[in-house]
């Protein structure tokens, strides 16, 4: 349980540290990595050395003091100094071990936000951006909804003789010269906004002052299936209709043009995003499956082969059935190596293993522990008669030529076969038994099997 225990804190993306009177006494792999601070290192230290200033370490020290005692937990952002002396910024939260009993000491979690700082400030920039086209571009734009104006750009302001704080929440018939001219717009928007195209029209517009002007009023939907998200307007004076056309056609391209740069730089940034995360969860599925397995027959390690031991003992305990274990060793594998390399010897070792998972069933396992060792875990066996007859069938198997390169090469296994719960009730009991059982069958000669029992372990 301990090391499940460990294994979670060394393997999450946070940052964990248990503090007692300020003081670390514990923290796992990701705080070291993530601070600089290597091994146990931090352990006994006070947590002020996570802090650009004892100034700043105080003031923090005071909040999480207060959060705790008033028996909340303190989620903060702050900047914290890593061992070098630089600094980034993290997300930060405290909480007590036991609320009631606050000697007991804090855990705090940590996450570095450098990535999502990063994400924001090219956000905000892009955003910047386009506030400054839609500010500086010679078309009056505004957004509305509901028929009432909730932003409008200084163009617009400007054309119409309001200023953006006048105009915001305010009804859209202010710029029309009568109630029934605002009601035939409105009527033909309505329509052609809701099949999703866009208005485009000339009509007869109020300013502030009283006086009017002909415009081109261009409009899009939000969302055609829903229009109470809002419109976006573009309205153009066309009083001097030959030159008001010639400064749309320019304005417009590009407006255009700068929407589609920035729409094609969010789409280029949200594809090296989802790659990014597809490469770390790939990176991540392979080192857990590297930690469970033999790198040179992708066969399960002795890591893994214990966790399917114990699964498998539970269902036998559980169903009554035995679970056997076959403790398998290469009689002639060294003067393979001696006669032709160990290259040879490493793709004997995978020809062996691929002929031992091609044997075995979907809910047998077949590890090696390295060398020429390999081991078994054979569940729902019915008795020791079912065992033996599988060992002898691994044995015909494996004795078969194989086809190395251009060499042809033969090896011989000597089995042991220990037995669940007969020969032991442990995983390391029924490895070593079945170990001891297979120098048992070596010393017959090599090529045989034998089961374990206290007379062959004498």
């Amino acid at each position: 349980m301990l090391l499940e225990y460990q294994a979670l804190l060394d393997n999450v993306a946070l940052g964990i540290a248990f503090i007692r009177d300020g003081c670390f006494l514990h923290c796992n792999a990701r705080l070291h990595d993530m601070f600089g601070w290597p091994g146990d290192q931090l352990a006994g230290q006070t947590t002020g050395l996570l802090y650009p200033s004892a100034q700043e370490w105080a003031e923090h020290s005071g909040q999480i003091a207060t959060a705790l005692t008033a028996g909340r937990q303190l989620d903060t952002e702050l900047l914290l100094q890593k061992r070098d002396g630089s600094t980034f910024w993290c997300r930060f939260q405290a909480n007590a071990i036991d609320p009631s009993e606050p000697g007991k000491g804090e855990i705090y979690l940590i996450e570095d936000l450098t990535e999502r700082c990063a994400i924001d400030a090219s956000v905000n920039r892009l955003l910047l951006e386009n506030q400054a086209i839609l500010d500086n571009v010679s078309l009056a734009i505004t957004f509305t909804r509901k028929h009432r104006f909730l932003q409008c750009n200084p163009r617009f302001s400007e054309m119409f003789g309001w200023s953006s704080d006048e105009l915001t929440h305010q009804t859209t018939d202010v710029l029309y010269p009568s109630p029934q001219a605002f009601a035939e717009l409105s009527s033909i928007a309505k329509v052609t906004l809701a099949s999703g195209q866009r208005l485009d029209t000339e009509l007869l517009m109020q300013r502030r002052d009283g006086s009017t002007f002909w415009c081109r009023m261009m409009a899009k939907a939000v969302d055609p299936h829903d229009l109470g998200k809002g419109s976006i307007y573009i309205t153009e004076d066309i009083t001097e209709r030959r030159h008001a056309q010639e400064a749309l056609v320019r304005a417009r391209d590009t407006l255009e043009l700068r929407v589609q740069e920035r729409t094609a730089e969010l789409a280029s940034a949200n594809q090296r995003l989802q790659a990014e995360i597809q490469e770390r969860l790939q990176a991540e599925k392979k080192i857990r499956h590297l930690a469970d397995h033999d790198a040179l027959t992708d066969l399960p390690n002795r890591r893994l082969l214990e966790d399917r031991l114990k699964q498998a003992m539970a269902a036998a305990k559980r169903s009554g059935k035995e679970v056997a274990v076959m403790f398998i060793d290469l009689d002639n594998f060294k003067p393979v190596n001696d006669l032709f390399g160990h290259r040879a010897g490493d793709l004997l070792l995978q020809a062996i293993a691929k002929r031992l998972r091609d044997l075995l069933r979907a809910v047998d396992t077949v590890a090696r522990l390295g060398g020429d060792e390999f081991v078994l875990v054979l569940p729902e066996m019915q008795s020791q008669a079912t065992a033996g007859e599988t060992a002898k069938r691994i044995l015909a198997a494996l004795v078969q030529p194989y086809q190395i390169e251009s060499n042809t090469l033969t090896s011989t296994p000597s089995i042991g076969v220990s037995r669940y719960p007969e020969n032991g009730a442990d995983v390391d009991t029924l490895i070593n038994r079945a170990d001891d059982a297979m120098y048992q069958a070596k010393q017959k000669g090599g090529n045989n099997y034998q089961f374990y029992s206290n007379s062959s372990a004498q």
